[in-house]
């Protein structure tokens, strides 16, 4: 009896920390900003070289980003690839993670970006500045500068949204020069939607998805011994 109730005290605590813990993480389908206007109707930035955007995370989570993005104007497909990337600039611009958007429609589609996973998640760090940015061409066309409310809306998860730190979300543009991110700046509390990231922003199949691929499988193993025999 002693030995049984070791494990159910041992539950009742995890239930106790995990519930804690898991709120310190970013929260699935999040992503840095959202678009609140039609990039596609706007002005169009016609600038070739790197564009997106420099932010202070949060107080309180410990952010994590496995999804990269570039946005799809009109949503059918790129015309071209594109590199997005992720660099810890309070770290002397350490590139945290890179991926390249290819052109088409193989990668998903989500609120107007085309996203790629991310190898494994990148834990960012609290109260540190992150830029990420996008190789631009001008073809596959992306709006420009949104600023603020009403035009974007930027994640508590990831970005200090506190009053008096408008400054630390602004634009970012320029060119890749010694292995540094672009250092332009443009704006306050703005960003150049070129390039998104996110957690989880691509949802897994459901459960009861996963169930039906699942009796299928079987049904099909099934089968193939009974064709054996």
């Amino acid at each position: 009896m002693k030995r049984k109730s070791i494990p159910l005290i041992a539950a009742a605590a995890l239930a106790f920390v995990l519930p804690s813990a898991a709120l310190a993480q970013t929260v699935d389908g999040s992503r840095l900003f959202n678009p609140n206007i039609d990039l596609s109707t706007g002005a169009q930035n016609g600038f070739v070289g790197y564009a997106g955007g420099i932010f202070l995370t949060s107080y309180n989570y410990y952010p994590q980003v496995n999804y990269l993005g570039y946005y799809d104007n009109g949503g059918n497909g790129l015309a071209n690839s594109h590199v997005v990337s992720l660099w810890d600039n309070s770290a002397g611009n350490t590139l945290l993670a890179t991926v390249t958007v290819p052109a088409g429609t193989v990668a998903p589609l989500v609120d107007g970006f085309r996203w790629v996973q991310l190898p494994s998640t990148v834990n960012l760090t609290y109260n540190n500045y992150y830029i990420i940015d996008a190789q631009v061409d001008n073809v596959d066309t992306w709006g420009d500068l949104i600023t603020g409310d009403p035009q974007v809306s930027f994640s508590g998860q990831y970005a200090n949204l506190d009053s008096g730190y408008e400054f630390s979300r602004a634009g970012r543009y320029g060119n890749i020069v010694d292995g540094a991110p672009p250092n332009q700046a443009g704006g306050s509390d703005a960003i150049y939607p070129a390039a998104n990231m996110g957690f989880n922003v691509v949802p897994a199949p459901e459960p009861s998805t996963l169930a039906l691929l699942g009796i299928g499988a079987g049904m099909l193993l099934g089968i193939a011994r009974k064709r054996q025999k």
